[in-house]
């Protein structure tokens, strides 16, 4: 304000003297103009240069008081105005931005699920907060951040689901990453259990990693493959220990190795396609119906089985997402599928109480669709079918549809249907139970400075 008050000042002073420049040339202008009358009338009455120079002393009028006129009213402006303040200091608002880049963004995310059998009185239906997530992320300092995601399980029990630092800045493309964090198998395990498609993971990911996710305790190097054009190809390799106790669940000493090789292709400016593969490289121990099958022999203590076999398990996916530049927020498609396969070396209890060993080639996937046809619902369907790592004979199949509905981008509500079936093999392992009809309903809200998933 003081410099505008300063500028507002010099303009005037300006002012003032072209009014009194201009009013001294005007009064010489009229002074001079009778004189050069007499002087030229002799000689010719209707001269044309004394026509002239009336005409310019009318312009200098007509610029002199359009000065006045402006001067007046910059005058009562400044009377006008109120007296002006001085900006508050901004040092306070600078120290308390300063000080919130050391803080974390903190989010929480809580899942309530309901569940209810229509063929089956179970002791699990009914409704229940099934996980409760606190994530906390920051910036350690301009080479590194960190991630850290504690979950709490409906009986209150905690435990780190992801926790690692990410190193961003290496040379050639290459990011790594180290702690515990969700193996990088496919795309389903990669997502945290509020970002799924479904209530529940597909039955081939509960049968070949268990109910939580493949999870690692070691360090991930990403390499972004330059030189491939308008391709996006991406290597990620990865090494460490996972608590998984299904497909390698060995020593904690035998470490899991995985590679994962992915691309994504834009095929037009609505839509792009991603195809990858994935291997887990690890050891095995004994399953759970080997152990049960010793035990209700009256062999415990007896039968010793071995600790750790070659486990590996394969995949392939194809994720296809279509989204119109023009209706990007009312329209929407995904369609993603999965493929797995397990080749393990397992051991059975042959009748005779031994131990004899085999291996196990097991598959399974799904394919799961969805479109959304508004700006706050989508709808899909999925379809699975899986065997067992250590018994493929034992099988299930199934098929979902769910709603989602979403009124703002911090909670969901779900709705699913579930179908499920299963042979006698795998019947034996859900207390012979070979149909089930299932709905489940699920409410997601989040708050905080939840940070955005994997595309």
């Amino acid at each position: 304000m003081t410099r505008l008050h300063s500028a507002g000042r010099q303009t005037a002073r300006a002012l003032v003297a072209a009014v009194a420049l201009g009013t001294t040339v005007v009064t010489a202008a009229a002074l001079a103009a009778p004189a050069m009358a007499e002087e030229t009338a002799p000689a010719d009455p209707n001269s044309g240069a004394v026509a002239q120079l009336r005409q310019e002393i009318e312009a200098l009028k007509a610029q002199l008081q359009a000065l006045q006129d402006r001067l007046e009213a910059m005058a009562k402006a400044q009377l006008q105005e109120p007296p002006a303040q001085e900006p508050a200091p901004a040092a306070p608002r600078a120290a308390a931005a300063a000080g919130n880049v050391f803080n974390p963004a903190i989010s929480a995310v809580f899942q309530g699920i309901g569940d209810m059998s229509v063929n089956h009185n179970r002791d699990e239906d009914g409704f229940a907060l099934s996980e409760a997530e606190i994530g906390l992320q920051a910036v350690v300092d301009p080479y590194a951040r960190v991630d850290l995601f504690v979950a709490f399980s409906g009986d209150g029990e905690a435990e780190v689901e992801e926790g690692y630092a990410t190193f961003q800045t290496l040379p050639a493309g290459l990011q790594a990453k180290a702690g515990r964090f969700k193996s990088a198998f496919g795309k389903w395990n990669q997502l945290h259990n509020h970002a799924f498609f479904t209530v529940e993971r597909p039955e081939v990911l509960s049968s070949f990693f268990g109910e939580e996710s493949l999870t690692d305790d070691g360090a991930s190097l990403s390499w972004l493959i330059p030189g491939t054009g308008s391709a996006y190809i991406e290597s990620v390799s990865e090494v460490g220990s996972t608590p998984n106790d299904v497909s390698f669940n060995a020593r904690r000493r035998d470490l899991l190795y995985l590679q994962r090789l992915s691309s994504v292709f834009t095929l037009t400016p609505n839509a792009t396609l991603e195809i990858g593969g994935s291997g887990a490289f690890g050891r095995g121990g004994p399953s759970e119906t080997l152990l049960a099958a010793i035990d209700d022999a009256g062999l415990t203590g007896v039968v010793e089985p071995a600790t750790s076999l070659t486990s590996n398990v394969f995949g392939a996916d194809l994720t296809f997402k279509w989204k119109p530049v023009q209706f990007n927020v009312y329209r929407s498609a995904t369609w993603q599928t999965e493929a797995l396969q397990s080749i393990r070396r397992v051991e059975d209890l042959d009748p005779t109480g031994v131990l004899v060993r085999r291996t196990v080639r097991s598959v399974g996937g799904y394919t799961y669709a969805e479109y959304q046809f508004a700006k706050r619902w989508r709808t899909g369907v999925r379809l699975d079918y899986t065997e067992f790592p250590d018994d493929d004979r034992a099988r299930v199949h199934g098929a979902s549809g769910i709603v989602r509905v979403q009124p703002t981008e911090f909670q969901e509500f779900r709705l699913q249907f579930k179908h499920t079936g299963r042979n006698d093999l795998a019947a034996a392992r859900f207390d012979d139970t070979r149909t089930d009809n299932e709905f489940l309903i699920e409410w997601i809200p989040v708050i905080g400075a939840h940070a955005a998933h994997k595309y």
